[in-house]
């Protein structure tokens, strides 16, 4: 089960399936693997690395300005790509994110692999989840606290006796 609040992991929340292309990949092919996946972001690839994020509004605008299908993905891209490790916390996801202006980031292992990906979608989707839960959170803590006051106000108290007919007193709690 995914860490809630502070030590909330990019990679407990990230795509693990992640599509690409490479530099060379004509533009409307990227397109309709966008449209055909349902996905918005693409890494571009070479030589094992990732080089850019290619969006699906960089697609459409290169459609309308250039015109022609030829033009490759690596003329369009976004280089360099802005990318988050694995381990990082997703604040700091969301924080380049917001910072950068930019819809989503491809997630490296240790090594510079990829190895995910994580979106604004994603983001705040997580968020959204948080919201709903509050809510029951502290229904269950209220509940949780008047049970223990009610136990406290009804425990009786136990009494200790001696063993040479001393009188017998109250235990302490």
């Amino acid at each position: 089960m995914p860490a809630t609040g502070r030590f909330m992991k990019v990679n407990q929340y990230m795509s693990r399936t992640v599509l690409t292309v490479t530099p060379d990949t004509e533009f409307h092919r990227a397109l309709d693997l966008m449209r055909s996946r349902g996905v918005h972001h693409l890494p571009v690839i070479d030589a094992g690395r990732v080089v850019g994020l290619v969006a699906e509004r960089d697609l459409l605008l290169a459609a309308a300005n250039f015109g022609s299908s030829e033009v490759p993905v690596g003329e369009i891209m976004s280089q360099p790509a802005v990318c988050v490790a694995e381990t990082a916390q997703l604040k700091e996801a969301a924080r380049l994110l917001v910072e950068k202006h930019i819809g989503s980031l491809p997630v490296l292992d240790s090594k510079g692999g990829l190895v995910g990906i994580i979106t604004e979608t994603d983001i705040f989707k997580i968020a959204a989840g948080m919201l709903r839960a509050r809510p029951a959170v502290r229904r269950a803590a209220a509940k949780k606290a008047t049970a223990k006051k009610a136990t406290a106000r009804k425990a009786p108290r136990k009494r200790v006796g001696t063993a040479r007919g001393a009188k017998p007193r109250a235990a302490r709690r």
